[in-house]
Formats: structure tokens, sequence, C-alpha cells
């Protein structure tokens, strides 16, 4: 079975082979479950006398929001419905418009002073149930009159701060480790100081060892599952703040880093670099659609079936038209990307690349001898780094389009890299912290 881990951030992997003598370790934090949760609001202002009013609860059948807003918030709110429902499921009466399909799975009335959205959760899909709580969060911080920005940089600090824990984590599995060897050494270094005497001590140490070792396994697998779950809550709070416009602290390194640095060239295309045209006409679209203001910085983001530009997700025929530019310029529709820019530096992570098939086609083609050998190649666009010797122009062009082919888009700073058979990397290092990217290891 192979497993694969998509991260902001990857600290280097790690396994728990052989047992270790080590004191108890700690006990993983504690997760609650709860079965209904609720949340009100509600405020009178004194200088226009609106009332607002705002009750969101759920449970295990059930999501429902309930609110009343000045008439001011209303334009803003049928603005957020329309771009997370669309129009396809949407009824136009005499002073109020309503969202609901077919099966009754949901239901949305917006009139000028209130909002009720009730979600059937044992009906729908976890995607839909996240696609409303994420509308129903939006919605309350339009209401509320909350800052947007104070509200983006709150979720983006809890996704750094649960990123944080699963490193501790995976740390704590890797002190174990070295806890273990270092006790071993000194019971191996007894033994042979005074054999005799301690023969049938050691035999009775080793049994307690084995025991511990078991033991140690199964806590350290333990805290693996953990780390592993902590690190899929990270990916979703990441992937949330990613879609309000929020930038980890990694890739604000990365975009302040020299070697990600971005020089308009020429000769993209004769090297099969589609990246190049690419940015050009993204960026002069988007500021032609007035979607953003300037091309000094920019998140964009290219995910299952939204886009998002600076934390506003883009209409339905905005998104048709981008998808087009991409399909057009030689980026295959399955290719989901996130685009980050500040002033001349770029990153770009892909979210769906087939690495290991990389490195399939580049055996196919002759121009690596096996497939579990290390090889590492850096990946700029305009030049290609293999094992750290530079190529020609033409095996630049070849490897290009075998990237370009499993969806991979290479840039400034970024690599590609198989340690052994079954051990990947794709990404931007960090030095001794890990990687910004994707990585994936196979359980043999």
């Amino acid at each position: 079975m192979q497993k694969i881990f998509i991260t902001t951030v990857l600290i280097l992997s790690f396994w728990v082979g052989n047992a270790q003598i080590t004191p108890e370790p700690p006990t993983p934090p504690a997760t609650n479950s709860t079965s209904s949760s609720s949340y009100s609001s509600s405020s009178r202002s004194s200088n226009s006398n609106e009332n607002t009013s705002i009750s969101i609860s759920q449970t295990d059948e059930d999501y429902k929001l309930r609110a009343r807003f000045p008439k001011s918030r209303y334009a803003k709110l049928k603005l957020l419905i329309e771009n997370t429902l669309g129009v396809k499921h949407m009824d136009v009466g005499s002073g109020f418009s309503k969202w609901s399909n077919d099966e009754k799975v949901y239901y949305v009335k917006l009139t000028e002073k209130s909002l009720r959205i009730t979600v059937d959760l044992e009906v729908a899909s976890p995607d839909l149930a996240e696609k409303f709580k994420g509308l129903g969060n939006d919605a309350k911080v339009i209401i509320s009159g909350s800052n947007s920005k104070v509200e983006r940089e709150r979720v983006q600090r809890e996704a750094d701060r649960v990123r944080r824990e699963a490193e501790r984590m995976k740390r704590e599995v890797e002190r174990l480790e070295r806890q273990y060897e270092r006790e071993l050494q000194h019971l191996e270094q007894q033994k042979e100081r005074d054999e005799k005497r301690i023969v049938r001590e050691v035999e009775r140490e080793k049994a307690r060892m084995e025991q511990d070792r078991k033991r140690i396994e199964r806590d350290a697998k333990r805290i693996e599952r953990e780390a592993k779950r902590v690190e899929r809550e990270a990916k979703r709070l990441e992937e949330k703040a990613r879609h309000k416009g929020g930038v980890s602290s990694y890739i604000k390194r990365l975009l302040d880093d020299p070697k990600t640095k971005y020089t308009t060239t020429t000769s993209g295309s004769n090297l099969n670099w589609i990246w190049p045209e690419v940015q050009e006409s993204l960026l002069a679209s988007l500021v032609k659609d007035n979607l953003i203001k300037s091309t000094n910085e920019v998140t964009f983001t290219n995910e299952k079936d939204q886009m998002y530009v600076n934390g506003k997700a883009l209409a339905e025929a905005q998104y048709e038209k981008y998808s087009g530019m991409f399909r057009k310029a030689g980026i295959q529709s399955n290719a989901d990307f996130s685009f980050y820019k500040k002033d001349d530096h770029i990153v770009i992570i892909g979210l769906n690349a087939k690495i290991k098939k990389v490195f399939n086609d580049l055996y196919k083609g002759g121009h690596i001898a096996s497939t579990d050998e290390a090889v590492k190649l850096l990946i700029d666009g305009d030049a290609i780094t293999q094992n750290g010797q530079k190529l020609a122009s033409n095996l630049v062009a070849t490897y290009n389009t075998i990237l370009r082919d499993n969806g991979i888009i290479p840039a400034p700073g970024k690599y590609i890299e198989m340690k052994k058979e079954g051990s990947y990397r794709l990404g931007y290092s960090l030095g001794s912290k890990g990687i910004v990217g994707t990585w994936i290891e196979e359980d043999r």
C-alpha cells in the first residue's frame, strides 16, 4: 500500500523499526469529540438603531444558521452565497432568494434582513458539509461586521500552530529512537566488562527490554497515527487559509530566498518550459478582470473545481476562462497547483503531481540508470541540473516535457528527488528543516 502526504512543510520521515529502551513516552494529546455544538451572538447599534443577531448550531444530524442583520449587509451576503453555490439551484421570489437541491439536502433562504441555512448532515457528502460550514463562517464575518483580514490571519495562525504540534510529535518519536540506541549500547558495554557476573542479569534484562520494545513500538505507532491525524488537520486548515489568501510562514521564507528569484526569459518555449507564457497571460488577465490591482503580490490557487486569487473565489465563468487558458498553454486540466508571487520571486506548489512516474519515464528514455538509485534534479525551468551536472539544452527540453506530462511545473529553486525506490520528494528545500512540497514514502 502506498501512503502519500502532501504538506506545506515536510519534516524528514521517521520509521520505528527496532525497539528501544526508553522511559514511558508522553501520552499524545487527547482528542475530544462532541455530538453537537452551537454559537450565538447579538448586538444593537446605538447610532443606527439596528439589530444584529446570528445563531449557528450543529449536531450529528444537521447544521443550521439563522441570522438577522441590517439591510446594508444584504448585498455582500447575496454575492457570497452566489459565489459559493452558484445560480443553478437558485430561486428568486418577491423580496427573497432561495437555494436548494432536488434531494432536499440543503435549504438556504436570504431576504434583505434575514438569512436561514439548513443542511442535512446525514445525507450531505463530507465535501458539501465542509462547504456549508465555510459558507456559515464567512457569513458570520459579514453579518457581525468583523474584519476579514483579521479572520484570515487568525485562521493562518491556527494552521501554523497545528503544524508546529505535528512537528513536535515527530521529533518525540525520533527522541525515543535515539534514547533506545543509547540504552542498548550501555547494556552491551556493561556485559563485556563483567560477562560472568551479569550474564543471567543481562538475559533477564533482555527479556524486559523485549517487553519494553513492544510497548515502545505500540506507543510510537500510536504517536505516529496521532501525528498523521494532526498532519491531516493542519492540511485542512492550511487549505482553508490558502482559500482566504493566507500565506504560511514557510512560503514567506521562500519568497524572500534568492533561489526563488524569477527572471523573465525568452527561451522558455524552446526548452518546453510552459510557465513563462502562463505567468505573463495569467497576471495580465487578473489585472484586466479587476481581480488584482497589482502584480507585486499575488496568491493564486487552482484546486479541485475552484480557483482563488488573493483570497477571493472566482465565479463560474471566470473559472472556465482561466481553465481554458491553462489547457491552451499545456497545463493538464487535473494539475492542481498554488502560485505565489512577491515582487520578482515566485513559488509554485503542485498538489497532485505524478512524481514516481517521472523517474519511470526518465528510465524508459535512457536518461537514468535505474528506478532504485538516488537521483536529484534541480528543475529551474530554463536549466536542469542532475546530480550536480548541468544538462544540455536539448535534454532540458526533453526533461521539461516529461515533467509537464506528469503535472509538474518547474520553477526557480525547485527540485525533484528519488532518494531510493519508494522514497520521493518534490518542492523547495528548507535546509535541515525539510521541504515545502510533496513527500512520498511507500510501505514495503
